[in-house]
């Protein structure tokens, strides 16, 4: 929790830094902005106003029906929008520009004025309608081909003319939300003109919506006129048809469903009697086949229901029965042939005959019962086939005399409806009422609402702030360069070991020496500059964990970035430590150490390493104690050679053994390669970045040359930063409080105080 409120701590930090350091761009951006709206808004002509409040209720435009063109639908929004888009068409302001003959007022055609200004801005928009026109007329688009309306000359203006657009744009139309209300407003400078065109517009679309209803019920007037005729013809059409068809017909009586019911009455009753007739008819034949079946078994005959129940034969069977009785008795007595016997047997004989007979007549009672059903049969078939013939016919006559009785009637119904709407559409003809009044008329506005003085001054500020601040963090996106310690940091990934301050390298006229100024050091001991090279020499030597290095190579990624002078001041903060030190200004190609010394560069490193000779000849002492000096020598023509040779070897092994730290001075590393040759002979190189003004590609491209030889990279130097209150480095601010910078300009403003006080200084 605390790492991350640290972050966005620190996250802030350099928002405000950013916002610190663009403030002028930021306020030069805002200024800009409300300076320019301020003049705007308090030399702007005032916009006035005017606004009649109207009501419009909902209506259905069906000129059939007098209810239905005045019945009120509140459900909708179409019809809302559609009347909005109406109070805002062409035709409309066209009618109020002609009413009021607008085309010749000063509202919209202003006078021109003399100054220089206006009359460039004249010139220009007459060039620019010129050419306008001359690329109208060459193209000659479909739009001008199709153009139906023509203008009308005694108008004054055409009829989509700017003025029509100029006068719609200043049309507001507002809806009150919930209600069928709308207030309908138009701007002006004029305000009583303003007020009274605001009046016209709201009676010209009052008169025009009426003017459209009316047109349409006079169109409906004439189509129902043209209808009505037409229905009247169809009418009489219909009923001649109807008529003829009931002569060919022969039909009397109309059509009922009375008539129906009857016919299919009959249907079904005659269905009825025909299934009771084929059930007796099955009946019927089934008894006759099943007794004829039984013919060629005789003894059988006696099981039919009809032979059982005959009467006849039951008293046949009875006397045969009795006459088997006593020829059983009179057997016991008499023989076969006694005549009693014969007597009995001839009787028998004469019933089984009876018999017989009974039995066929029985059969053929069942056959001609039969015939009777099949009979019987047959003609209600025949009698049920012609009725439905009939029902069909008639069922087809009906259908037939329906359609034209319908189409009678049909016709007969649109024609007594389009006679009541022809009367009802006649008097709403003459009405004049409609379904929009005006409920507030517009007065003349006492305040302009243009421009609105305190809302532009207050966005302007804000849109200044914003806009501000917004081109101050583009310019910091934009700006690609190291600036503070965070960047070394995340950039370059190496330590940073310190920043050296912005300081003048001007000559002083009260210095004792000859020595350059540049040597912050030496002449401010207690300034900020100093104090930050003290650092940065205590920042060097504690690099390294075992024992600080001896010998170090300072050089920067491009020229111009101080690492002479930030060479020369560290070799003076360590000789001021009581550490023997020497420089050697191995910068072959722009050498400036020897005037920082004010010394002759006769002899110096080239010569060491170019032929064999005395160091002692070419080490120079001055003037501060245990500081020595090798200048640069002759430049020679190769020196990447001569300082990548192993005489330089030698050299440093000499110097180490009487000095504590030698400094080198080389080349910028991204120019030449002196400094990376001479980085694997020092046991650590030190880089000189100077603030925002070394690129961050150009700074990891020296990083990684050093670090593709092997380098031991101790650090970044900060160069030229500004590390005063309003800077970047105001958490550096406690050199400025110890240092002696402080102490002149409180003296500096104690003088000013006491000269403000008693006129002269104290």
């Amino acid at each position: 929790m605390i790492d991350q409120n640290t972050k966005e701590q620190i996250n802030l930090r350099d928002y405000l830094r950013v916002i610190q350091k663009r403030r002028w761009t930021a306020i030069t951006v805002f200024a800009i902005i409300v300076i320019t709206v301020a003049i705007h808004t308090f030399t702007a002509t005032p916009i006035y106003e005017a606004t009649t409040r109207l009501i419009i209720d909902k209506e259905n435009p069906n000129v059939v029906s007098i209810q239905e063109v005045m019945a009120i639908d509140a459900s909708g929004t179409d019809y809302y929008q559609t009347q909005y888009k109406i109070i805002e068409s062409r035709s409309v302001a066209r009618k109020v520009v002609r009413r009021l003959h607008l085309d010749n007022s000063e509202e919209f055609f202003p006078k021109p004025k003399d100054d220089l200004i206006s009359n460039l801005k004249r010139s220009i928009q007459e060039t620019i309608t010129f050419w306008e026109d001359s690329i109208a007329s060459l193209l000659n688009t479909e739009k001008e081909k199709k153009e139906d309306i023509k203008p009308d000359e005694s108008e004054g203006f055409e009829p989509d003319s700017p003025l029509v657009s100029d006068f719609i744009k200043r049309i507001k139309v507002n809806p009150i939300r919930n209600s069928r209300l709308v207030d309908v407003g138009f701007e002006g400078k004029d305000p009583v003109l303003t007020t009274k065109i605001t009046n016209t517009l709201a009676d010209v679309y009052i008169g025009q919506n009426l003017e459209t209803k009316l047109r349409a019920v006079q169109d409906a007037v004439r189509w129902l006129h043209n209808r009505i005729e037409e229905e009247r013809k169809k009418v009489g059409k219909a009923e001649h048809a109807l008529l003829r068809y009931k002569e060919k017909h022969s039909i009397v009586t109309d059509f009922s469903s009375d008539v129906e019911k009857i016919t299919a009455q009959k249907l079904a009753e005659m269905n009825t009697q025909l299934v009771e007739v084929e059930s007796k008819r099955v009946e019927a034949e089934t008894r006759y086949k099943q007794a004829m079946a039984l013919v060629a078994t005789p003894d059988m005959l006696d099981s039919i229901p009809e032979v059982l129940d005959n009467r006849l034969i039951q008293e046949i069977k009875a006397m045969e029965v009795e006459l088997f009785k006593r020829m059983s008795e009179l057997s016991k007595k008499y023989g076969q042939k006694h005549p009693r016997m014969v007597a009995i047997g001839s009787e028998l004989n004469t019933l089984q005959k009876r018999r017989t007979q009974e039995v066929n007549r029985i059969i053929n009672s069942l056959k001609n019962e039969y015939r009777v059903a099949l009979a019987k049969e047959n003609s209600l078939k025949a009698a049920l086939a012609k009725q439905k013939k009939e029902s069909l016919e008639l069922n087809q006559k009906a259908i037939e005399y329906g359609v034209l009785r319908r189409e009678v009637e049909s016709a007969r119904q649109m024609y007594e409806l389009l006679i009541k709407r022809f009367k009802e559409t006649s008097l709403t003809e003459d009405m004049k009422t409609g379904n929009i009044r005006i409920v507030d008329g517009a007065e003349v506005p006492k305040h302009p609402v243009k421009p609105k003085k305190k809302l532009n001054i207050l966005l302007a500020i804000i849109v200044g702030l914003v806009a501000g601040i917004g081109v101050a963090f583009f310019f910091e996106y934009l700006d690609n360069t190291i600036k503070i310690p965070e960047d070394v940091e995340k950039y370059l990934k190496i330590p940073f070991l310190g920043p050296a301050p912005l300081f003048s390298t001007k000559s002083k006229g009260d210095t004792e020496d000859d020595t350059n100024s540049a040597l912050v050091t030496l002449h401010s001991s207690k300034s900020t500059a100093s104090e930050s090279y003290r650092g940065i020499r205590t920042s060097i030597l504690l690099s390294s964990a075992e024992s600080a290095p001896q010998v170090i190579l300072i050089s920067s990624t491009g020229p111009l970035e101080g690492k002479t002078i930030t060479t020369a001041n560290l070799a003076v903060t360590m000789a001021q430590a009581g550490s023997k030190v020497i420089i050697l200004d191995c910068d072959m190609r722009r050498p400036m150490m020897h005037n920082l010394f004010s010394m002759a560069r006769d002899q110096g490193v080239s010569n060491l390493l170019a032929e064999s000779s005395d160091v002692k000849r070419a080490i120079f002492h001055t003037k501060i104690p245990n500081l020595d000096v090798i200048p640069c020598g002759p430049i020679p023509p190769n020196p990447s050679e001569i300082l990548g040779s192993t005489r330089m070897a030698s050299l440093l092994n000499v110097l180490r053994k009487k000095y504590a730290h030698i400094l080198i001075d080389s080349p910028p590393s991204i120019a030449v390669t002196d400094a990376v040759v001479l980085s694997k002979f020092v046991d650590g190189v030190v880089l000189v970045i100077r603030a925002d003004s070394t690129v961050r590609e150009v700074a990891k491209n020296c990083v990684a040359q050093f670090g593709a030889v092997g380098a031991n990279i101790l650090g970044v130097v900060l160069n030229g930063v500004d590390i005063g209150r309003d800077s970047y480095y105001y958490y550096q601010y406690y050199y400025y409080y110890y240092g002696e910078d402080r102490e002149k300009k409180k003296k500096s403003r104690r003088k000013r105080k006491s000269k403000n006080r008693y006129g002269e200084e104290a």
